[in-house]
Order: structure tokens, then C-alpha cells, then sequence
């Protein structure tokens, strides 16, 4: 609890004028739209997901880039695009997760990414599999000014790890976790906040302590436990309800268990960028299918209100129930 209300502190450290302003009018608009049953969007998103690359090291059972299902081109996001897209949106947008879908630290430029962001006082989160945190890339990331990395340990042994992390190296992830921790003593800093992410599944729900204990010892900041996204392997569902996202429908179905209303916050608070340009409603639309339209050919502001993303918002406002992107949310 206190590491989110340091987080809290550190999001009202860079909050100016522009952006408290942006986000009043961006709750108001959202909550009139609800009312009104009709999109009414009156501000930029205080957050925005960028992805670096499609690529990754892993083949994760249940991931669309793992398991060779995605089927958008793969590539890496220009920097010289990415600043362009930050230049657009950082005086009222002031979140920034660098991910999506791949592996961020496959990008050979996320470090000056991560460095362009920051300095236009952007807060910006990253998440990773850990692989690629060795002495030097953990000294680059504290003094990048990044403040928030996420890194999956989906086990604290390797039999329960690798069930998940196909090809993964679990050793390899948890000392680079103690390079990073090691790395922000040594420059007497903060950040960034390491958050360690356990996937939480039949194979290793057992381990969770064990995962406790091993956030400690390596010099984490705290342990998010996450439900999983099941698109084909029912059997990494996890035997404890609480981490569990599904319950089975009367034909033996598995539907999200939480209540779809017919609003999503998302869709006023947070925008999604492609690592080719492409706007998307939500992190969810993995393969790109709801297009709104490229960064890379209109502006954002014309993107964020335009027809085709309202009339998305609509169809989320008279039944969320028919779009296939939400049925594995949890918002």
C-alpha cells in the first residue's frame, strides 16, 4: 500500500496545471457520456500504451506473440515516430506505458525512448520478461529517470516457471532483478519502482509465498498477483477463485466472471499505439482488428475524436457484451 501512494506522489510531483485540467474534463465528459448514452469527449487520455517492438525471446503459452498467433507484421517502432507521437500528447498526457505486445528490451533504442519520455516529465512504466537486465542496460534504466518497471517471475521454481515462460531462464531473471536493485543503491536512487508480476495458474499457485519471500531477497519493491488470459489452454486455469478471471457458462463455456457494463473507462482515460502507428481501442485488441487510424499519417488529437473511435465507444455505451476485445477484461 505505501509503494502505491508513493507512486500516487510521484504522478502529483509531475501533474501541472494543463494536465489537472486535462483530467477534470476527462472525467466529467466520461461520466456525462454514461448518462447520455452518447460518446462526448472533451480531453486527451492522461495515459498512453506505446509498443516498442512485436518481438520477443519467449514463447509464453498463452500470449498471441509467443504462441505464433498474432497476426499483424512484426517489427520495431521508429524513434524518430515515437518522439513525434510523445511531442503530440506529453503536455496533457502524462502517463506512458512503453508496452504491448513483445518484448520492450529487444528495441535496441528503449533506453532513449525511455530518456525522451522522462524529460518531458512523463511518468513511464515498462514491463518485461527479464531477460535482458544485465549490469550495464540495469545502470542505463536508473539513470534514464524511469519510474516504474514491471518484470514477470511467473514461479520460484523452474518447473513452474518454464510451464508458462517457454525458453525462459528463471535464474537469469532473478539476478538481473538484484543487478537493478543493486544498480539504484549504487546511484542512490528511488526509481524505479521494481514490481515483481506472477502470473497466477494451476502450475504454480502453490508458490505464491515462496514468490513473496523471493521479492524480498532480491531487492523488489512489492508482488502483484495477476489473473491469467486463457484463449486455448483451460488447463492453466488456477484452482484459487480469487485469481481466477472466468467461470464456466451452463454449455461449459468459459466467460469473464466480472459484470461487462456498458462503459469503459479506457476509452476516454487510456490510448494504445502499435509499434507501426496504428490507434487501438485497448491493449486488448492484440492483433489490431478495431483500427481507429495511423499516428504516422493523422494527428493524435484528430485520432482520439474522430468517427471511427466514437462510434466504437458507442457500441461500448448500448452493449459491451458484443465486442469481442472485452470478454477477457477485467475493467
Amino acid at each position: 500500500m505505501w509503494q502505491k501512494r508513493k507512486e500516487f506522489f510521484k504522478l502529483l510531483s509531475i501533474l501541472t496545471f494543463q494536465r489537472f485540467w486535462n483530467l477534470q474534463k476527462l472525467l466529467i465528459s466520461y461520466w456525462v457520456s454514461i448518462i447520455k448514452k452518447k460518446p462526448l469527449v472533451w480531453a486527451h487520455p492522461f495515459a498512453i500504451s506505446i509498443e516498442p517492438t512485436t518481438l520477443c525471446n519467449l514463447h509464453c503459452a498463452e500470449c498471441p506473440t509467443g504462441n505464433k498467433t498474432l497476426t499483424r507484421s512484426m517489427g520495431k517502432m521508429d524513434v524518430v515516430n515515437f518522439n513525434k507521437i510523445i511531442d503530440q500528447v506529453y503536455l496533457k498526457t502524462f502517463y506512458l506505458n512503453l508496452y504491448l505486445q513483445g518484448e520492450p528490451f529487444l528495441h535496441p533504442e528503449i533506453i532513449d525512448m525511455i530518456s525522451y519520455a522522462t524529460k518531458k516529465r512523463m511518468f513511464v512504466c515498462i514491463s518485461t520478461n527479464g531477460h535482458f537486465l544485465d549490469e550495464k542496460t540495469c545502470s542505463n534504466l536508473v539513470k534514464s529517470g524511469i519510474q516504474k518497471i514491471i518484470i514477470s517471475v511467473d514461479g520460484a521454481t523452474n518447473e513452474s516457471y518454464n510451464k508458462y515462460r517457454k525458453d525462459g531462464e528463471l535464474t537469469k531473471v532473478l539476478n538481473g532483478i538484484k543487478m537493478l536493485s543493486q544498480a539504484k543503491q549504487n546511484l542512490n536512487s528511488s526509481n524505479p519502482e521494481i514490481v515483481i508480476q506472477m502470473l497466477v495458474n494451476k502450475y504454480n499457485e502453490h508458490e505464491i509465498n515462496n514468490v513473496k519471500q523471493l521479492t524480498k531477497a532480491i531487492g523488489a519493491n512489492r508482488l502483484e498477483l495477476k489473473s491469467m488470459q486463457i484463449y486455448n489452454d483451460n488447463s492453466f486455469l488456477s484452482n484459487i477463485n480469487k485469481h481466477n478471471r472466468y467461470i464456466k457458462d451452463k454449455n461449459g463455456n468459459l466467460i469473464i466472471k466480472n459484470k461487462l457494463n456498458n462503459r469503459c473507462f479506457r476509452l476516454w482515460s487510456n490510448a494504445a499505439i502499435t509499434w507501426d502507428g496504428k490507434l487501438i481501442p485497448c491493449c486488448y485488441d492484440k492483433n489490431a482488428t478495431c483500427e481507429i487510424g495511423n499516428i504516422q499519417i493523422n494527428s493524435f488529437k484528430l485520432l482520439w475524436n474522430n468517427n471511427e473511435l466514437n462510434t466504437f465507444r458507442q457500441n461500448i455505451l448500448n452493449n459491451r457484451n458484443n465486442i469481442d476485445i472485452c470478454k477477457n477484461c477485467t475493467e
